[in-house]
């Protein structure tokens, strides 16, 4: 993949040289940063999961340009390589930012435009398509999860149906300082769009409320406080069935491309909702 994505990025930008190699381990997708010959810096992205290439291409097109110069541009796609170039946005890794309030404020901040940027029918079959989903899971999920965790995810998931159909949201999905970019004066960016899609708005917390905020509620206040908006009861009953729903999803996916560390941290993510924690 690296010749293909060197070989798109000199037809797109013209001479360019490889800075460095930004590739997940996974090796789901190629990501190569370049500079070209004015010295800008570009990012050139491959896509191994044809859905996760037409989710990105999807987001940038519809959505990313709503957050301004917060996120990257799109410069331009391949579908035929499933690839895409990228410009760059300043900041560093998130990671160190992970419990700054000021920088859990700004990012919430940041995901209710995201949020604001589409108008979407509300979910009024929420609980089936979840269910519809857990189905689709459950042969692999069966040989890497006892019963009883299973039976827990879809029961909360059933009482999903009570619950007054939510509103959607163009949704990022795997919004965390993983994929923050922090500048030494606190802005935040925000990268990484191949999960993006139509979601409900708490959702988009899953990595948030089950990570940092978990013993720091401290946390989640400024965020939400930069969001402008509070969890209510129907709030928690979502991101709670779908939290379990999602540590199932993670369980077999990163089982199947040999994360194990993954698996067994929303595992106990799991545990934690089945204990009355989380």
């Amino acid at each position: 993949m690296r010749d293909d994505l060197v070989g798109y990025a000199r037809q797109v930008l013209g001479p360019v040289r490889v800075v460095a190699d930004r590739s997940w381990p996974h090796g789901v997708a190629g990501v190569l940063e370049v500079r070209d010959g004015e010295g800008v810096t570009w990012f050139v992205k491959g896509h191994g999961d044809p859905e996760r290439y037409r989710q990105e291409l999807s987001a940038y097109r519809r959505w990313v340009p709503g957050l301004g110069g917060r996120a990257p541009r799109l410069r331009a796609y391949d579908d035929g390589r499933l690839a895409l170039v990228l410009s760059a946005v300043p900041g560093g890794s998130g990671l160190p930012y992970a419990t700054d309030p000021e920088v859990q404020y700004r990012a919430g901040v940041l995901l209710r435009r995201l949020h604001d940027s589409g108008t979407l029918p509300p979910w009024t079959d929420l609980a089936a398509e979840k269910l519809d989903e857990l189905d689709r899971l459950a042969a692999p999920a069966r040989e890497l999860l006892e019963p009883r965790e299973l039976d827990f995810v879809r029961a909360g998931l059933r009482a999903l149906a009570g619950v007054p159909a939510p509103a959607r949201v163009p949704c990022h999905l795997d919004y965390g300082p993983r994929n923050w970019l922090v500048t030494g004066d606190g802005r935040v960016h925000v990268v990484d769009f191949e999960w993006a899609g139509p979601e409900v708005w708490v959702n988009d917390l899953n990595r948030l409320y089950f990570g940092p905020w978990r013993d720091r509620p401290d946390l989640a206040e400024a965020f939400l406080a930069g969001y402008r908006r509070t969890l209510g009861d129907a709030d928690r009953a979502v991101l709670h069935a779908c939290g379990a729903l999602t540590a199932v999803f993670v369980v077999v996916w990163a089982h199947g491309r040999g994360e194990p560390g993954f698996a067994q941290a929303w595992r106990q993510n799991l545990h934690r909702l089945m204990d009355g924690r989380r």
